[in-house]
C-alpha cells in the first residue's frame, strides 16, 4: 500500500474543483445550459464548418452587420452566443436550420478535439 500526503489546503482545493466538475456534468446530463462568465469564442473556419457555409458568406454577414465579431491578432472571432442569436433571429441562413442542430454540431466537433 502506498500512502500519499498532501497539504490540507491543496486537498480542499482539489475537492472543490471535483465538486465543480461534478455539478457541471450533472447540469449537462440534465440538459441545462451551464452559466459561465467565460464565453466560448470560435474562429471563422470553425463557424463556417459548423454552419456549413463558406467563409465568404461569413464575411458578408460581418460586412452587413448581421453578426458581431472581434478581431484578435488578425483573426475574426465570434461568440457562440452571437451565432446562436443570429440563428434564432433568422439573420443567418445555413444548412442546419435549427439551433439544436447547430449545438449538436458544435458539441460533436468540440468533443472530437
Amino acid at each position: 500500500m502506498e500512502v500519499i500526503t498532501m497539504d490540507s489546503r491543496a486537498y480542499k482545493d482539489l475537492v472543490e474543483k471535483i465538486d465543480k466538475i461534478s455539478a457541471f456534468v450533472v447540469k449537462c446530463e440534465a440538459g441545462i445550459k451551464p452559466q459561465s462568465n467565460d464565453e466560448i469564442w470560435l474562429d471563422s473556419q470553425e463557424v463556417a464548418n459548423l454552419l456549413r457555409i463558406s467563409t465568404r458568406t461569413l464575411q458578408r454577414l460581418r460586412a452587413e452587420n448581421l453578426i458581431s465579431y472581434a478581431i484578435l491578432r488578425g483573426r475574426c472571432l465570434y461568440k457562440l452566443s452571437e451565432i446562436e442569436r443570429g440563428l434564432n433571429e433568422r439573420l443567418i441562413t445555413c444548412d442546419p436550420h435549427t439551433l439544436d442542430e447547430f449545438r449538436k454540431n458544435y458539441l460533436l466537433s468540440n468533443g472530437a478535439k
